[in-house]
């Protein structure tokens, strides 16, 4: 990893690390669902439909996965005579209010990507939402839009700038009459470290965290692109902890799962991916998706989901993890200052998710107890496992060998 975590808690003061807004928003647990980008399948309104209609009958939709959003490439590349933002006319002939109603019929949530410069990031700077903002977050609203990606897209990142095009954007969508949960990237600019750097739980629901994630497990090589792979952007996001809660969620990026180097190389033509690189292995993928859960972070899914093999599926709806990310009380695990292989999360029931985190390339045994995670007043304590749906009793030891770039992901609890 470029860099560990800067920090690092006892257990027992991790409830002090949520920072609830000043403002009041609703309380929501961490976003999930689909997004186009990753995926690099061509963004048309068949392809979106057919997505819907695969998350539902995959068991997706029942499994938590509501927002379907479109990433960059939805859009026309100029405004409408009215100086209004439109569909692509070829890519969505029926527009986006067409597509929302065919989401919400089945009970999924349509989300939508925008920029307030758009410069670099695969929309036309003609589009750019600076000035617009007002006008593009009615147009959302009358349209049904239900999330919105606000991707900055420029390479001057002055803080104040960007304090000042984000909460413009965020003071529309709340005028605009419709619930529109936000999501920003302060990133995507000439400061990769905007997302970390400052608070941003005052001004969006959602604000990334980390640089593009795309699907390796991680090297100097990538990192010095302005790239991360798995386990680096789990480390970059270690200093966002204290911004999490109820009221605004930490995002590392979308999810991999499922996609190979090759794939995402060949739908992501205009990136400077370099060298071939090794597809993440199923261990890796588990680790990747245990490890989002335990940072409370959005679960998009990136991958081509109406052609995904049974593996895949099987990872993104796996019940158990994903109650750990879902847990009410939104709080990032954090490693132990003892042993920072070891990833402690509280949940709202009293119990708490521990992750055994072995980013080494050989299989490594790692022990802790109830105690070191949080958990006392007990010689009983049940432990399940959450990849293989079992469970065992100790009374307090807590013990797995670990494979090589995997996670051991428990849920440990007293015994009733």
């Amino acid at each position: 990893m470029r860099r560990l975590w800067g920090l690092v808690v006892c257990v027992g003061m991790l409830a002090a690390c949520s920072s609830p807004a000043p403002e009041p928003r609703p309380s929501e647990t961490p976003p999930m669902g689909w997004n186009s980008w990753n995926s690099g399948i061509p963004l048309t309104e068949k392809a979106v439909e057919d997505t819907v209609d695969a998350m539902v009958s995959s068991g997706m939709r029942d499994a938590g996965y509501r927002y379907v959003n479109l990433d960059a490439g939805w859009a026309a590349p100029t405004r409408d005579a009215n100086g209004d933002l439109r569909a692509d006319p070829v890519r969505f002939p029926h527009g986006i209010a067409a597509v929302a109603a065919y989401a919400h019929d089945r009970g999924m949530l349509l989300g939508i990507y925008h920029s307030p410069f758009n410069q670099g990031c695969g929309q036309d700077p003609r589009i750019g939402g600076a000035g617009h903002e007002e006008a593009d977050a009615r147009t959302f609203a009358a349209w049904g839009v239900d999330y919105l990606k606000y991707d900055w897209c420029r390479m001057d990142a002055g803080h104040s700038d960007q304090v000042k095009y984000f909460a413009a954007m965020r003071d529309a969508l709340r005028a605009s009459g419709r619930h529109i949960r936000y999501s920003i990237n302060p990133n995507s600019s000439g400061d990769t470290d905007a997302g970390t750097e400052y608070d941003w739980s005052h001004i969006a629901d959602v604000s990334r965290d980390a640089m593009d994630l795309v699907p390796a497990w991680g090297d100097k090589e990538l990192w010095a692109a302005g790239l991360a792979g798995v386990s680096q952007a789990f480390a970059a996001a270690g200093p966002s902890a204290p911004h999490d809660g109820p009221r605004h969620v930490n995002d590392p990026d979308m999810l991999v799962v499922g996609i190979g180097w090759s794939q995402f190389v060949r739908g992501h033509p205009t990136m400077a991916l370099g060298p071939q690189r090794p597809d993440l292995t199923d261990v890796e993928q588990r680790a990747h998706f245990s490890l989002w859960a335990m940072l409370a972070a959005p679960l998009l899914a990136g991958n081509d989901v109406r052609t995904m093999d049974e593996d895949t599926r099987t990872i993104l709806t796996n019940r158990d993890v994903i109650a750990v990310d879902q847990d009410p009380l939104v709080l990032q695990g954090l490693p132990l200052l003892a042993d920072p292989r070891i990833i402690v999360k509280p949940l709202v029931d009293g119990s708490v998710a521990v992750a055994l985190f072995n980013s080494d390339a050989v299989p490594v045994a790692i022990h802790t107890d109830a105690h070191a995670v949080g958990l006392s007043g007990s010689q009983c304590f049940t432990v399940r496992d959450l990849w293989q749906h079992s469970e065992a009793t100790t009374k307090g030891d807590v013990a797995e060998t670990v494979p090589a770039h995997g996670v051991a992901m428990l849920r440990v609890s007293r015994c009733r």
